[in-house]
């Protein structure tokens, strides 16, 4: 039997996709979260938000939240739920499908559950500590390949504002080292993929709402999640830096961007 915070995170994902599928054909009413006119939150993502929140206060009232838009919950838990309503909503209004809702959990700051669900290929991807990863009930594996010159790695490109920083961390150290770069605007969904063996890697500097699912369904799979300097990241922090791969290239990612 599923356990119940995993049963609530795939019913609260999979209720938030109802939102957004709804929120599509309407007005976005978008709003510009800063002067980066790149960076924008839609009615989309607010609504998601609330009603992820809504089936999480209702089913665990004790636990703490952290969302990306709104949300900031602190009862004091060692159980606390990072949640980001929809990651790639640039996608979103623009019709490619790889956005998601990601909601993954911390137990006394160390991730132990992930679901991902990317709406518009109805893919729900979960994983528990200890439990393996899952992708709408099939088990999923990472991929095999153990050299970084024929790897397909996706390196974040990110808003225009942190965009010379990613550029000088990681992406100019890495482009001409792998097989070949992608950027779904996602990076939830790209750790999905890396957990389902399709992408052999993902490097990022993003928030916390951006990776903690991602860990858990990446390590689940078989592969590996660590900060720059090849560490189990700071999952207080707010901003982290992170490395998901299979496992068999992250060493080669490691020394590549050791500063």
């Amino acid at each position: 039997m599923e356990d119940n915070f995993l049963k609530v995170a795939k019913q609260a994902a999979i209720e938030a996709g109802k939102v957004i599928r709804k929120c599509s054909g309407e007005d976005l009413d978008l709003s510009l979260k800063n002067e980066d006119k790149s960076n924008f939150v839609t009615k989309a993502d607010l609504e998601a938000e609330e009603t992820i929140v809504k089936i999480l206060t209702k089913n665990f009232p004790t636990h703490n939240i952290i969302a990306e838009e709104n949300t900031k919950i602190d009862k004091g838990s060692k159980y606390t739920w990072v949640v980001d309503p929809i990651d790639g909503t640039i996608t979103f209004v623009h019709g490619i499908p790889y956005f998601s809702v990601s909601i993954g959990l911390l137990e006394n700051n160390k991730p132990i559950l992930g679901a991902i669900y990317i709406i518009g290929f109805k893919q729900m991807f979960w994983a528990t500590r200890g439990r393996g990863a899952y992708l709408n009930g099939k088990k999923i594996n990472v991929s095999t390949q153990n050299v970084l010159g024929a790897a397909v790695c996706t390196l974040d490109f990110g808003h225009k504002k942190r965009r010379p920083e990613k550029m000088e961390a990681y992406i100019n150290l890495l482009i001409n080292k792998i097989a070949y770069p992608y950027s779904f605007g996602s990076g939830v969904a790209t750790q999905a993929l890396v957990g389902r063996g399709m992408l052999d890697a993902f490097v990022c500097q993003a928030w916390l709402w951006d990776f903690v699912a991602g860990a858990v369904i990446v390590r689940e799979a078989g592969g590996k999640v660590t900060d720059f300097e090849g560490n189990e990241p700071d999952w207080t922090k707010g901003r982290l830096e992170i490395v998901a791969s299979n496992g068999l290239v992250h060493d080669e990612i490691l020394e590549a961007i050791r500063r």
